[in-house]
């Protein structure tokens, strides 16, 4: 066994197991976090539509929108949590629906009454109407006196978009009709990562709706994304003692703030800001703890950072020729002048103006030219197959659209009958992302490196 470092805190056994169980636990999901960041706002209105449900028997419905990764079902649990702490008297029961699991409006149904604790037999309700069998579950609730209110039910669906998806929409109608008539006291909470999800319901489900909406967005900076980091991996003295837990936050934050790392967690926030992404680099470090080595090991974590940031698509995108890469730089261009999608000649177009504007300083020593359209396309070509730009949505008629094949020399796609040159196309890199792939390259002249960081 190796000897312990005498610079490392002592910790006991149990104090070990402690961390690796409440920190792996926030980073995984299980746990919540002690706070939640930049969240304040619609968790207040989550907490507010379910205390009047829960304390007050209102019926009340809403929507909670934002991309996935931004805090929907965290929100939704911390509020819930926050509710079980005000409420000590009155009872109440929550449902919960996954549009994963529950594929269809029977399947949520039986486990609407398994949650509900509903031990009867239920194959001859299920017989009539969903409507029908789902207020006789409710009835179930009543206790003997059948004078009684039946207590408040709070339902949160998630992943509601697929529940909107099954056949007559029979869950979901019933489910709003009942909050809205106030016949019994229940909240229905949707969470979705889709904004245009009121689409998806038939205009009889959309009439029950409250159309009340919270959205939920991404870390506005990059300090509140760093401060999620610091909140599931941060631990207080509950379980362990407090000059341990001094020098494990301490530690926690020199890995923080270092250079490496905090240029590591920007690169995952430009890129799309998944707070799980974040968390996950830090499990293997977290896991090696040990009575030998309780602090974080910080070149652990940079390693995990490293593999974490390296895309297949970078890999292959480090051989591409110096042409391919202009035409690339080209398309950046044209998207930071708000043009989502251009086809071939677009492109040459930028490329061949930059090229002649700078032609002096790029040719100093011969090394470059500006290469013929014929010879461009193929490169176009090439990047199309390895789909780094990839053919744009295009309309082919009223309420219709469909996508291009990835080779532009298939032919044509159903209703896109416009020349390979001028088929729409969208670039699949992040702006960082091109810049990162010049930056790695020893081969680019000085001005084809000015271009690709403007």
């Amino acid at each position: 066994m190796p000897a312990r470092n005498p610079a490392q805190p002592k910790a006991t056994d149990e104090s070990i197991r402690a961390v690796k169980r409440t920190v792996l636990g926030r980073l995984y999901g299980r746990a919540p976090l002690p706070n939640l960041v930049g969240l304040d706002a619609p968790l207040n209105s989550i907490y507010a539509l379910l205390s009047q449900t829960a304390l007050n028997n209102e019926g009340n419905s809403a929507l909670i929108l934002g991309p996935r990764g931004s805090g929907k079902t965290s929100l939704v649990q911390r509020a819930l949590s926050m509710l079980s702490h005000t409420n000590t008297n009155k009872a109440y029961h929550i449902v919960h629906l996954n549009g994963f699991v529950h594929t269809t409006d029977h399947i949520a149904l039986r486990d609407i009454a398994r949650q509900l604790l509903i031990t009867q037999d239920l194959e001859h309700v299920l017989i009539g109407s969903f409507a029908d069998a789902f207020t006789y579950i409710l009835n179930l609730l009543r206790s003997d006196d059948e004078s009684t209110a039946i207590p408040p039910v709070i339902f949160v669906l998630e992943e509601f978009d697929l529940l909107a998806q099954h056949p007559k929409q029979s869950l979901l109608y019933t489910l709003f009709d009942i909050a809205q008539s106030q016949q019994t006291p229940i909240a229905v909470l949707g969470v979705t990562a889709r904004i245009d999800v009121l689409d998806l319901l038939e205009k009889r489900v959309k009439s029950r709706f409250s159309h009340r909406q919270i959205y939920v967005h991404n870390m506005a900076s990059v300090e509140e994304f760093v401060q999620i980091a610091r909140e599931a991996l941060c631990i207080d003295s509950s379980t362990v003692s407090e000059a341990f837990a001094q020098q494990f936050n301490k530690r926690i934050e020199d890995i923080l703030t270092s250079s490496t790392v905090s240029q590591h967690i920007e690169d995952i926030f430009e890129f799309g800001k998944d707070v799980r992404m974040l968390l996950r680099a830090f499990t293997l470090a977290v896991s090696q703890i040990s009575i030998d080595n309780p602090l974080l090991n910080a070149s652990t974590v940079e390693s995990q950072f490293a593999l974490t940031n390296t895309s297949a698509k970078m890999k292959i995108l480090s051989s591409i020729s110096l042409l391919e890469l202009c035409l690339i730089i080209a398309m950046r261009s044209l998207t930071q002048l708000d043009i989502s999608k251009y086809n071939f000649e677009m492109v040459y177009d930028e490329y061949k103006t930059f090229m002649s504007r700078h032609m002096m300083a790029v040719s100093a020593g011969g090394a470059m030219k500006i290469y013929k359209k014929p010879v461009a396309l193929k490169a176009f070509e090439t990047l199309v197959e390895l789909e780094i730009a990839r053919p744009a949505l295009v309309s082919v008629g009223e309420g219709s659209s469909v996508y291009g094949r990835n080779d532009l020399l298939a032919g044509t796609a159903a209703g896109i009958r416009a020349p390979k040159e001028y088929r729409m196309v969208q670039l699949m890199l992040e702006p960082m992302q091109v810049v990162e792939l010049v930056s790695g390259r020893v081969d680019i002249p000085a001005v084809i490196r000015r271009w690709a960081q403007q």
